[in-house]
């Protein structure tokens, strides 16, 4: 993991991802986060609906992987990455890029995810 505390956040959230891991998923969120994914929807906020939504993407057998360097400004990370999903119905490949919103102790407190139907494909 790196000593830059937002690029070790998104590396545990990649890991995260990939290892179906609701504590280091927690963990990187503050209890009142907000989540808008995809950017658009209808946000979701707080610990108990963050868990609701990851525990659909763990169910659906999700992978990630990181597509590009993160970048930092200000108190945001943003970064490229794919998520591949396996519903039963075949493989769908997901193109998207993310942003987080840290508070002052490195939690984020806002993830907003931005990709569309052009950013999918089926296998």
């Amino acid at each position: 993991m790196s000593k830059n505390p937002k690029l070790a956040a998104v590396e545990q959230y990649i890991a995260a991802l990939n290892n179906g891991d609701m504590t280091a998923i927690t963990d990187l969120y503050a209890d009142d986060a907000t989540i808008e994914d995809p950017v658009g929807s209808e946000p979701i906020q707080g610990q108990d609906a963050i868990i609701r939504f990851y525990e659909v993407a763990f169910s659906s057998g999700i992978s990630a992987r990181l597509e590009g360097p993160v970048r930092f400004a200000a108190n945001h990370a943003v970064f490229p990455f794919v998520v591949e999903l396996n519903p039963g119905n075949g493989e769908m490949r997901i193109e998207v890029i993310d942003q987080f919103t840290f508070n002052d102790d490195n939690k984020v407190i806002a993830m907003k995810a931005f990709w569309g139907e052009q950013n999918m494909t089926t296998a």
